[in-house]
């Protein structure tokens, strides 16, 4: 691994190993890494295992450490017969939030849905204030859940404040910033991040994709974004919440808030529920009234 002014090399734990001396089984992939559940041979901890990882994923994991609501470093390993390190991280007992959400045997009463928006915004205030990093890539397939707690994962696509790296930008449409829609050279901020939380409320209300997405609708979903396109609020859901999450989602950057703006409006709202029935929405929004536990 090299050593640079952005992202210093903060590695304490390197094992080399053999394969005989681990077990391990595939869990996930995306992009150009996959997740394994492992075990080292002789102990009973459990650990996730993120393969083919770079310099950089390393280091900002690592800087992304001791917070209660992300996703723990545990060090970094390679097989004997591998080029790339990999990185030891935490395992998450109860999958991602999307599983979670789209479980229907599982009760996400509105004490749940509230709890788990504050502890997602608390790994976020932990990430923009103390650490100076952009997440860059909010989705439920990286938050994770461990023993009912929030876990935030990935950072494949974080950025530091003053770094000079070109941070690669390849999230998932329904939660990106739809400014870098109109830019591609647009660099991805603070903000991109609370346009992501925006969508993460609304599906922790409706438990379902936003707009039904499924890969391969990108083109045409990221020209709707671009005229304006949201998702309607469902039926019934804490009003203040509704409003937060959609300042969150606005097209300008600067009409969103900051994360301390986020926290102050979550704590406005009471864990019984108050519920008023939700605005009506524009023209372009499409209907998601029916809760949808699987896509």
């Amino acid at each position: 691994m090299h050593t640079s002014k952005q992202t210093p090399l903060c590695v304490q734990l390197i094992i080399v190993t053999s394969r005989k001396s681990l077990r391990q089984k595939i869990i996930g992939s995306g992009g150009s890494a996959s997740v394994y559940i492992a075990k080292w041979k002789n102990t009973l901890t459990k650990c996730a295992i993120k393969k083919f990882v770079d310099d950089k994923e390393v280091c900002l994991t690592y800087m992304a450490n001791s917070h209660d609501n992300i996703i723990q470093f545990r060090g970094v390993t390679k097989l004997e017969d591998e080029k790339k390190y990999s990185l030891v991280l935490e395992y998450a007992n109860g999958g991602t939030l999307r599983d979670h959400l789209r479980n229907n045997t599982i009760t996400f009463k509105w004490e749940d849905q509230l709890r788990f928006s504050k502890e997602i915004v608390s790994a976020i205030l932990w990430l923009h204030d103390v650490k100076e990093i952009t997440h860059g890539d909010l989705h439920p397939n990286n938050i994770l859940i461990h023993n009912d707690t929030i876990k935030l994962a990935d950072f494949g696509c974080s950025c530091l404040k003053e770094s000079d790296d070109d941070p690669r930008v390849h999230g998932v449409t329904p939660y990106m910033d739809p400014k870098f829609f109109e830019n591609r050279s647009y660099r991805i901020n603070k903000k991109s991040d609370i346009y992501s939380l925006g969508v993460l409320f609304w599906e922790l209300t409706s438990r379902c994709s936003p707009f039904k997405y499924k890969s391969g609708d990108d083109y045409v979903l990221r020209l709707r974004i671009l005229n304006g396109l949201r998702e309607k609020p469902i039926q019934n859901t804490n009003a203040i919440f509704v409003k937060l999450y959609q300042k969150c989602w606005q097209h300008k950057p600067d009409y969103r808030p900051n994360i301390h703006q986020v926290i102050s409006e979550l704590n406005r709202i009471n864990y019984e529920n108050n519920i008023i029935p939700a605005p009506g929405e524009s023209e372009e929004s499409e209907n998601t009234d029916d809760l949808c536990l699987s896509d």
